[in-house]
């Protein structure tokens, strides 16, 4: 596929997708819907694609805007079904706000009475890269004309999210969010600013409750009425239910090697595990910057002979170790920054396939498991208490079938992706009619 400006390359085959699913009434009137990314594609951000791809299933049309060049990593072969063009927004450096800030004036003198006051209201909050959020504004406000994208969504309420707020008070197009974890729990979120984002988006989702219940207390009383809440989405039918022949003490653990995903507590359970079932081994499948740490962790516990460090891997890969494997553990914590975990899409993906499931009580994941009906729940930072849920595990093969026959049945009520894509297609309808009558 050639690059165009800065174009990340997907596929060079548009492949046929599933038919057509909306009522033909709202597929007449479907927006023409432009995500506006940090980094499209990530290996890590497979919902990200899934919903993409479900859109497309449902003939929503897409064009992704790529904030930064993607990383050097594996990619997912789903990629390959992606039909949207993914452009690449030019670096800062190529882009020459002060000169499109001349044309635009030169062509609509009444721009600056947008332009003034949004940079005067958005200057008070002294974000460090505003000045580079303005200038990737001023750029999409052309493009966006030029693609006739009606709809503009972006997934976390950080840099991206403040671009498309810019962007719409300069005379673009709606804007929505979906809003995660690390952009509303660190300590670094200023609640204001993210109010104010919220505020002016035609809708913000967010993915479980517990966000929603976080949000209402920290949220100013116009950006409340904003939020929304919907679950994150799997493509379930790429997931087998396999509650049998799994191998046997096999444990598995899939996420970013970052401090919230919590493998410093599963190696440190595992090393209890040891005195207690030495016959186990653990998969873990990751990259990220715990690595050197988690490998000198897994060296002083005398874990080298059993753990296992994959590094990334793709969503066909880490389907066939799920399908593999005796549970999967993942003891999320809350970090010192407040950064958490939401809603774990490895642990919908293990429901789907049966295998099943101990994780801890962080913010959505009690949603996911049921409370604890269809998934083991521990403490967070608890090794002990991890170790333990383990070995019972492993030693009850009639209450593993269970989890799995029930942990299926909850991603398929829950967390059916194509089902979850119908909701955010008729709301960018609204969105965009609702910025039609504004």
């Amino acid at each position: 596929m050639s690059w165009s400006l800065g174009t990340v390359p997907t596929s060079p085959v548009f492949f046929s997708r599933l038919p057509r699913m909306l009522d033909e009434d709202l597929q007449m009137t479907m927006p023409r819907v432009a995500y506006l990314l940090k980094k499209f594609p990530r290996l890590s951000e497979t919902f990200i694609l899934n919903e993409i791809l479900r859109q497309e299933d449902l003939e929503v049309p897409i064009h992704v805007f790529s904030r930064r060049a993607p990383d050097l990593e594996p990619r997912h072969p789903q990629l390959e079904d992606l039909r949207a063009e993914v452009e690449l927004i030019p670096g800062t450096r190529g882009l020459d706000a002060w000169i499109t800030l001349l044309d635009e004036i030169a062509e609509d003198p009444a721009f600056l009475d947008h332009f003034g006051p949004c940079v005067r209201r958005l200057s008070r909050f002294e974000h460090p890269r505003m000045h580079s959020l303005i200038a990737e504004a001023l750029y999409l406000r052309r493009r966006v004309v030029e693609l006739s994208i009606d709809h503009i969504h972006v997934h976390f309420a950080t840099d991206a999210a403040i671009t498309a707020m810019i962007l719409k008070e300069l005379g673009g197009p709606s804007f929505s969010i979906t809003a995660h974890a690390k952009d509303i729990y660190r300590s670094t979120v200023n609640p204001e600013l993210l109010s104010q984002v919220v505020s002016h988006s035609a809708f913000t989702i967010t993915v479980c409750d517990a966000n929603v219940d976080y949000l209402s207390r920290r949220l100013d009383s116009t950006a409340i009425p904003r939020l929304r809440r919907l679950y994150n989405g799997i493509p379930l039918d790429d997931f087998s239910f396999t509650p049998d022949g799994r191998d046997q003490d096999h444990i598995l653990a899939v996420g970013r090697l970052v401090a919230k995903k919590g493998f410093d507590v599963l190696i440190r359970s595992l090393e209890i595990l040891k005195q207690r079932r030495p016959e186990f081994r653990a998969t873990i499948i990751g990259e990220g910057e715990e690595r050197p740490r988690l490998e000198e962790l897994i060296r002083e516990t005398g874990l080298s002979d059993r753990v296992e460090l994959l590094g990334g891997l793709d969503q066909e890969k880490v389907r066939y170790w799920m399908k593999r494997a005796t549970l999967l553990c993942l003891p999320c914590v809350i970090g010192e920054d407040g950064n958490r975990d939401a809603l774990p899409t490895v642990l919908l993906e293990a429901q789907a396939t049966g295998l099943p499931c101990i994780s801890t009580p962080v913010t959505g994941i009690p949603e996911i498991l049921d409370g604890g009906e269809t998934g083991v729940l521990v403490p967070q930072h608890d090794p002990v208490a991890t170790a333990t849920a383990i070995e019972e595990l492993l030693e009850n093969g009639a209450r593993r079938t269970h989890l799995a026959r029930a942990g299926r049945q909850r991603a398929e009520e829950c967390f059916d992706g194509l089902g979850s894509a119908r909701t955010p297609a008729s709301w960018f309808q609204e969105g965009r009619e609702v910025e039609r009558c504004a």
